[in-house]
C-alpha cells in the first residue's frame, strides 16, 4: 500500500507562500511590490497604504462538510482498535493550510485546523451562535506547536491527482471508551469567529490554546462519534490463535441423547447392563470432529432397529406410526429385511432419524412461507389441471355417446350421419369423405343430403320401390353397380397437333394457344384427380396401384416443389402429394405430362384408355377391380370405410388435440405432460436456498453441537457429517411433499424441492433428486460433488469478531519458501464461508492429501487507510518498529522526540516533516502464515 502512495507535508496557495512571517503569532501580512522596467532603468513601486493583510482564520465561521470524503474510525462504530489514530480527509488538498497566517519554515507548516478526540463523557457538544462548541481542559488537547506533524497531502505514486489532504489526531485512545472527534480551529482568530459569528479582530494573536491554560471553549466545524473496543489489532489477534486442546475438544463431541424409552408407554430398549441402566448415544451435527468414535450401545441400537421396522410396517394398516423417511421417492411402504441401503440406514438408526426429523421440523416452522413460494413457482399449472379434468370428463361422456350411438351404425347410416359435413370428416386415408367418394365408382351424390333423404330406410322411395339403401351404398362403392353409360375417370393425355396453314398464321397462333391452355387445364385436373386416387387406393389395399399413380405424379410434384420455395420437406408420400397438388395453382402445374403416362404400359397395373374411348355398358369391376381403377375409380370396402369413419368421429383425439393446443409446457425440465388427460400435471418447486444456513440459524446446536462453548482464540479442524446431511435433506423433502399434498399441490410425493445444503458460490446442488439415489448404497454415497468431503477450518474468538472480512487461504507446502514473498496465485481460497455467530466462522476447503500438510494464511482485508502504531515492546531498529510503548493511554504522540535510527537507513529526526510522519504511522495490512499443524494441532 505505501509503495503506491506519495505524501507531501503541506500544500499552500501562492498568496500564503508570499506571507512575510514564518511564525503564525500575528496577522497575515503581505508586502507586494511592482517592478517597472524601462529602456535604461528599473523602478520598484510599493503600495501607498503599506502591507496587505490576508484573510485568516478570523474570517471563517464554518467549512463545507461536503468536502469531507472520509473519516476513521467510521461514525458510530462500537469496537474500533484503540491503537489507531482518528483521521479526517478532505478532497480540497490545500484546505488544512488555506488560512494559516504564516509561510512554511524548513518544510514544515502548521495547519489552521486540527483534529481532536475527546472522551464523550464530560465533553458534550453545545449549541452556539455560529457553530456548536465544546468546553475542554487543555490537558486533553494536543500540543499546537507539533500540529505540523499531523497534517499532510496524499496522492497516488507517479500521478498528479487525485490529491487528498488529511488531519490526524495523535491521541492514544483508551480501550472501551466513547469518543467524539472534532475538527476545531488552531488559532485564536478562528476561535473568536466561530463563537461570535462575525469577522472580529482577535487580541492577542496566536494559538487557540496553550499548555496549562485550563478549560477553553472551542467551536467545532465538524464532529462524529465512535467507541473503542478492547486492545488488540489484527497482528495481535491473529498471532494469538492456538489449536483447540484435547480437553476443549470434548466440547464438540456431539449431543448426548437418551434412547432408553424412545416410545411412550413402551418397554425400554434392551441393554447389556443391569435393569434400569440408561441407554445414551452421542449424536453429531452437520459438522463434526475428525475421527469421531462409533457408538457403543450396540444392543440398544439393534433393539431399536427391530422395533421401528415393526412400527413402520403397522403404518400400512391405517395405524399412526413413525414415518418412513424417503419411502415415497424410493417407492417403498415398509422396511425389507433383505435389503440394506440408504433407506434402511436412514430409518433404523436413531441418529439419522433425528437428523431427518430436524428437516421435517424446519419445514413445519416455515410452511406458510414455503407454500407461498411454491404456489408462486407453479404458475398456471392449477388452471391447466382444471382444463385436463374437464377434458377427461368430456372425453368420458362423449366416448360413451360415441360407443352407443356411432359405433352401432351400419355403413349406410354412417354415410347419412356424415352427409351434412362431408368436407370436414377426414379418415385415416388423409382424404375428406367427399373426396374419397368422388374418386370411387359410387356417384358423388352418395354423400349429398338430397340423395340421403331419398335413400333413407323408411322414406317413400324405399317403401314403394323396395330400395335397400344399405345394399346400394355397398355395391356402388365397391363398383359392383355402375352407371348405364360409364365414362373413364382418367384417360391417357395427348399432345394436340398445331394447325397448319400459310395464310392464317395469326389465327393458327390464337387457336394453338387456346388448345394448349385447354390441355393444361385438363392436365391439371387430371393431376389433382390422380393425387386423390393414390391415398384412396393405399387405404383400400391397392398398394401396387397406389405406387404406380404416385410414380405418374413425380414430374408434376417436382415442378410444384420448385415453385413452392418455402417448403423445407420434399413432396413425398401419397397423402402429402394430395394435400400439395389438390390446392396448387394450375399455373404451377406446367409442362407436358404425356411422357409420364407414356412410360406406363396400358396393361401393366391398371387399364388406361385413350380419350374418346367408349366403355362397354355391361363392364363391371367385380372380376378384376384393380385393373379398372383409372376407368371407374378406386373400389371402396363399405365396412372398412365405416370403420374408418367411426374412428374419425371418435371425440377423444379431438379433445386431446384441443387440450394440447391450449396447454403448452414452456420448460420440460420443470413439468412433464402426462400421456392421458385424466392424469394431472405434477410439479415440484425448486428452492435454491442452502439448508446449511437454515439449520445453523434455527438449530445452531445441531449444526455444530458445542460451538458456543469453544474458548476464544481457538482453531479446530472439522469435517462434514455426510449421513447427517443426507438424512436432513430427506426429511426436508419428505415433509415438504406431504405439506404440498395436504394443500392440494399437484405432486406425486416423489419430488425433491431442496437439493442445496452448502451455500456454494456456483449454486451447484449438493444432493441429487432423492428418487434417483442408488438404492443399495449408504447415505454418505448419495451426496453430489464433494458435499460430504469438505475440510472445515473453524476459527473462534476476537479475530473474527473484530475482522469478519479477514482473508483465510490454504497454501501448499511446496509454495512456502519465503513468507515475505508468498505468491498469492498459489493460495486456495475457501469454497464457502459460514458464519456461525459473531465470534465463530467456518472456512470450508477441498484440499488434496492430508490437510495437516498444508499451510494457512490469515491476512487483513485492508479496504481503508489507517494510521497508528503497534502496542508491543519489540526492539527498535527501524521506523516500522515504532510503538505506543512510551505513550500512556490518553497521551499524545510526538515524533520530534523519537529516538534516532541509523543514518544509513533513514533521515534523522531533524529532517522530518509531515510526509515522513505519514509514512511512519501508516499501518500496512498484516498477514501471518502458519502451518496447519501449528494452527489446528497434530492429527
Amino acid at each position: 500500500m505505501a509503495e503506491d502512495l506519495e505524501f507531501a507535508p503541506y500544500m499552500q496557495s501562492s498568496i500564503g507562500a508570499a506571507l512575510s512571517s514564518t511564525v503564525p503569532d500575528g496577522p497575515a501580512l503581505i508586502t507586494p511590490e511592482l517592478t517597472l522596467l524601462g529602456p535604461d532603468q528599473e523602478l520598484t513601486v510599493h503600495p501607498p497604504l503599506g502591507d496587505l493583510r490576508m484573510l485568516g482564520p478570523e474570517g471563517v465561521i464554518g467549512i463545507d462538510t461536503r468536502r469531507i470524503v472520509r473519516v476513521d474510525p467510521p461514525p458510530d462504530i462500537t469496537d474500533t482498535e484503540p491503537n489507531y489514530m482518528a483521521c479526517v480527509e478532505f478532497d480540497v488538498p490545500e484546505l488544512p493550510w488555506l488560512f494559516t497566517p504564516a509561510r512554511p519554515d524548513g518544510g514544515r507548516l502548521r495547519p489552521w485546523l486540527v483534529l481532536v478526540a475527546l472522551e464523550t463523557a464530560g465533553h458534550p457538544l453545545q449549541s452556539g451562535r455560529a457553530l456548536p462548541f465544546v468546553d475542554v481542559d487543555t490537558a486533553a488537547l494536543p500540543s499546537l506547536g507539533q500540529s505540523w506533524q499531523w497534517a499532510h497531502v496524499q496522492r497516488p505514486a507517479g500521478r498528479s491527482e487525485p490529491l487528498t489532504s488529511r488531519l490526524l489526531c495523535p491521541l492514544r485512545l483508551k480501550s472501551n471508551t466513547d469518543y467524539t472527534a472534532c475538527v476545531v480551529p488552531a488559532f485564536q482568530g478562528g476561535v473568536v469567529a466561530g463563537l461570535t459569528g462575525g469577522l472580529t479582530e482577535a487580541e492577542p494573536h496566536g494559538d487557540a490554546w496553550w499548555p496549562g491554560q485550563g478549560v477553553v471553549r472551542l467551536p467545532v466545524y465538524y464532529s462524529w462519534q465512535f467507541r473503542t473496543g478492547a486492545a488488540g489489532d489484527f497482528e495481535q489477534l491473529a498471532t494469538a490463535i492456538v489449536p483447540l486442546s484435547p480437553e476443549e475438544s470434548s466440547l464438540l463431541a456431539g449431543r448426548t441423547v437418551d434412547i432408553t424409552e424412545p416410545w411412550l408407554y413402551d418397554v425400554p430398549l434392551a441393554s447389556d447392563g443391569p435393569p434400569g441402566t440408561r441407554q445414551t448415544i452421542t449424536v453429531q451435527g452437520a459438522l463434526q470432529l475428525v475421527g469421531t468414535p462409533a457408538e457403543e450401545a450396540e444392543t440398544a441400537l439393534d433393539d431399536f432397529a427391530e422395533r421401528v421396522a415393526v412400527y413402520i410396517d403397522r403404518g400400512r394398516e391405517d395405524v399412526v406410526a413413525p414415518p418412513l423417511y424417503g419411502g415415497h421417492p424410493a417407492v417403498r411402504d415398509r422396511i425389507d429385511d433383505r435389503e440394506h441401503g440408504w433407506l434402511e440406514e436412514l430409518n433404523l438408526d436413531p441418529e439419522t432419524r433425528i437428523a431427518a426429523s430436524l428437516g421435517t421440523g424446519w419445514v413445519r416452522d416455515h410452511q406458510e412461507w414455503l407454500m407461498a413460494r411454491a404456489w408462486d413457482q407453479i404458475g398456471a399449472v392449477r388452471d391447466a389441471n382444471r382444463l385436463r379434468k374437464r377434458t377427461a370428463f368430456c372425453t368420458a361422456v362423449c366416448g360413451s355417446v360415441h360407443r352407443r350411438n356411432v359405433q352401432t351404425l351400419t355403413p349406410d347410416e354412417t354415410l347419412g350421419f356424415t352427409a351434412p359435413v362431408p368436407d370436414r370428416v377426414r379418415t385415416d386415408s388423409g382424404l375428406p369423405l367427399k373426396t374419397e367418394v368422388a374418386v370411387s365408382p359410387a356417384p358423388n351424390e352418395l354423400v349429398a343430403p338430397v340423395l340421403r333423404r331419398l335413400l333413407r330406410r323408411r322414406g317413400p322411395l324405399a317403401r314403394h320401390a323396395g330400395l335397400d339403401g344399405e345394399s346400394y351404398a355397398r355395391r356402388t362403392l365397391s363398383g359392383e353397380l355402375l352407371p348405364p353409360l360409364p365414362t373413364a375417370m382418367v384417360t391417357r393425355p395427348t399432345q394436340p397437333e398445331p394447325m397448319e396453314g400459310e395464310d392464317a398464321n395469326e389465327l393458327n397462333a390464337t387457336v394453338n394457344n387456346a388448345v394448349r391452355a385447354t390441355g393444361e387445364l385438363r392436365d391439371a385436373e387430371r393431376i389433382r384427380l390422380l393425387s386423390a386416387m393414390a391415398p384412396s387406393a393405399l387405404a383400400n389395399g391397392f398398394d401396387a396401384q397406389a405406387g404406380a399413380i404416385t410414380a405418374l405424379l413425380d414430374r408434376p410434384a417436382a415442378t410444384l416443389g420448385a415453385a413452392l420455395a418455402p417448403e423445407e420437406e420434399p413432396l413425398t408420400g401419397a397423402t402429402r402429394l394430395f394435400r400439395a397438388l389438390s390446392v396448387a395453382d394450375p399455373a404451377n402445374l406446367v409442362g407436358d405430362v404425356s411422357p409420364a403416362f407414356a412410360e406406363q404400359p396400358p396393361d401393366a397395373v391398371m387399364t388406361l384408355v385413350d380419350p374418346g374411348t367408349a366403355l362397354a355398358p355391361d363392364v363391371s369391376m367385380a372380376n378384376d377391380p384393380a385393373a379398372h381403377i383409372l376407368e371407374f375409380g378406386v373400389p371402396v370396402d363399405a365396412v372398412a370405410m365405416n370403420g374408418r369413419l367411426v374412428q374419425a368421429l371418435d371425440p377423444a383425439p379431438l379433445l386431446s388435440a384441443r387440450l394440447d393446443s391450449t396447454v403448452a409446457v414452456l420448460s420440460e425440465d420443470a413439468f412433464t405432460l402426462p400421456e392421458t388427460p385424466s392424469e394431472p400435471i405434477m410439479a415440484c418447486p425448486d428452492f435454491a436456498a442452502p439448508m446449511a444456513l437454515a439449520l445453523q440459524k434455527d438449530a445452531p446446536d445441531w449444526f455444530l453441537p458445542g460451538s458456543a462453548m469453544i474458548p476464544d482464540d481457538r482453531a479446530v479442524l472439522l469435517q462434514a457429517n455426510a449421513p447427517f446431511i443426507a438424512s436432513f435433506m430427506v426429511g426436508v423433502n419428505d415433509e415438504m411433499n406431504r405439506e404440498m399434498r395436504w394443500r392440494e399441490y399437484p405432486t406425486d410425493l416423489r419430488g425433491s424441492p431442496f437439493t442445496h445444503f452448502w451455500p456454494r458460490p456456483d449454486g451447484a446442488p449438493d444432493v441429487p433428486p432423492v428418487h434417483s439415489w442408488v438404492r443399495a448404497k449408504g447415505l454418505g454415497y448419495q451426496l453430489a460433488l464433494d458435499a460430504g468431503e469438505v475440510d472445515v477450518l473453524l476459527i473462534r474468538g476476537r479475530l473474527v469478531r473484530r475482522y469478519p472480512n479477514l482473508i483465510v487461504a490454504a497454501v501448499p507446502a511446496s509454495s512456502v519458501s519465503d513468507a515475505e514473498d508468498l505468491a498469492e496465485s498459489t493460495w486456495q481460497h475457501p469454497k464457502m464461508v459460514l458464519t456461525l455467530d459473531e465470534r465463530t466462522v467456518a472456512y470450508t476447503f477441498v484440499l488434496d492429501g492430508d490437510i495437516h500438510d498444508w499451510w494457512f494464511v490469515l491476512a487483513e482485508n485492508s479496504y481503508r487507510m489507517r494510521f497508528g502504531f503497534d502496542t508491543g515492546s519489540d526492539r527498535y531498529d527501524h521506523w516500522s518498529d515504532l510503538t505506543w510503548q512510551e505513550v500512556p493511554e490518553g497521551g499524545f504522540a510526538d515524533l520530534s522526540a523519537m529516538p534516532p535510527v541509523p543514518e544509513k537507513e533513514q533521515p534523522g529526526p531533524d529532517r522530518w516533516n509531515a510526509a515522513t510522519v505519514a509514512m511512519v504511522s501508516l499501518q500496512r495490512p498484516f498477514r501471518v502464515l502458519m502451518s496447519a499443524r501449528k494452527l489446528i494441532g497434530e492429527p
